[in-house]
C-alpha cells in the first residue's frame, strides 16, 4: 500500500470531499492526514511538506516548481467570494486607510483584495474564524472573511461592505477559483492519476449522500451548526469540484496570469492532466 502525506483544512467542504477517500482503503493508498488552516497549508507547501495538500489558488506560483494542481477537488464557483465586513454600515471603503484583518497574506482572498482595493494595505493576519469577533470588538474596523464566517458574521451585528467574488464575476465573467488540491510533481504519473480519480470518486460519493460523512465533518469543523455546515458544502462543493473543466481552467489562469509572482506560468505546467 502506497503511503501519501496529506494535508487539508478542517472546513466542511474539504472533509466532505475527502471522507470517502479516507475511510475506504480499496484504492491502495495509506494517508498520513494533517488538518491545518489554509494559511498554514500555504506555508507548509512553501517548504514541500506534503505529497498532497489543499492550497489557496493565488499562492500556487510560490511552489509551482514542486507541485501540480489537480483539476478535481477545487473550491470554485459563483457567489462564493470573500467578503469585506465592518462594524459600521457607513464605512467609506474608497477613503478607508485604516487597518484591515485578513486570513493570510498568501490566500486568494488577499490576492483579490490587492487586485480590487490596492489602497487597503494596512493589514494584520488573523485566523479566519477569529476575524468577525475581532471586528465586532473593534480590533479593526474592517475584516476580510472566508469559509464559514460568511454565514455567521451578521450574528455579531456586522455589515457586508463588499463581495470580492461578485466583483470578480462582474469583471471576468468566470467562476472564482479559491482553493485547489496539489500533488507533488515528483510522484509517478500513475500515482497522480490514481489520486485524481479516487478523489473524484470520493467527491461524487460525498455529494450523493453527505449524511455518511456528517459525523466526520462536524467533528472537525469549527462551526457546529448543521445548517451552516450544509450551506458551506452547498456553496463550495459543486460541479467544478468534480472536474474543473475548460471554464474552470480558464478561471485559474485568469487569476494567476496577472500576478507578478507568476512569471507567466503556462496552463499546461499548472494543472496535471489525467484520464480515467
Amino acid at each position: 500500500m502506497s503511503s501519501v502525506s496529506l494535508a487539508i483544512s478542517p472546513c466542511p467542504n474539504d472533509t466532505l470531499m475527502f471522507h470517502h477517500l479516507l475511510t475506504h482503503d480499496a484504492h491502495g493508498f495509506n494517508f498520513d492526514l494533517k488538518f491545518a488552516d489554509i494559511e498554514e497549508l500555504n506555508e507548509g507547501l512553501l517548504h514541500s511538506k506534503w505529497d498532497m495538500a489543499k492550497m489557496s489558488v493565488a499562492a500556487y506560483p510560490f511552489f509551482a516548481e514542486n507541485y501540480q494542481m489537480l483539476d478535481v477537488g477545487m473550491a470554485m464557483g459563483f457567489g462564493n467570494g470573500p467578503l469585506l465586513i465592518s462594524n459600521s454600515a457607513d464605512i467609506d471603503l474608497e477613503n478607508y486607510y485604516g487597518e484591515i484583518l485578513i486570513p493570510g497574506k498568501n490566500t486568494t482572498a488577499n490576492a483579490l483584495l490587492k487586485k480590487y482595493f490596492p489602497h487597503l494595505n494596512s493589514k494584520s493576519e488573523l485566523l479566519f474564524s477569529d476575524i468577525p469577533l475581532a471586528v465586532a470588538q473593534t480590533v479593526a474596523d474592517l475584516g476580510l472573511i472566508i469559509h464559514e464566517s460568511r454565514f455567521t458574521y451578521q450574528k455579531l451585528g456586522l455589515h457586508k461592505i463588499a463581495d470580492l467574488g461578485e466583483i470578480w464575476e462582474n469583471d471576468q465573467n468566470l467562476p472564482l477559483p479559491l482553493g485547489a488540491i496539489v500533488v507533488r510533481r515528483s510522484l509517478p504519473e500513475e500515482t497522480k492519476s490514481k489520486l485524481s480519480f479516487e478523489l473524484q470518486k470520493s467527491i461524487i460519493a460525498g455529494l450523493a449522500d453527505r449524511s455518511e460523512a456528517m459525523d466526520f465533518i462536524l467533528e472537525n469543523s469549527a462551526e457546529k451548526d448543521i445548517s451552516v455546515v450544509n450551506s458551506h458544502i452547498d456553496l463550495y462543493v459543486n460541479e467544478f469540484s468534480i472536474r474543473a473543466g475548460e471554464k474552470g481552467e480558464k478561471a485559474v489562469h485568469a487569476l494567476l496570469a496577472p500576478l507578478t509572482e507568476n512569471d507567466s506560468l503556462p496552463l499546461q505546467k499548472i494543472i496535471f492532466k489525467w484520464e480515467k
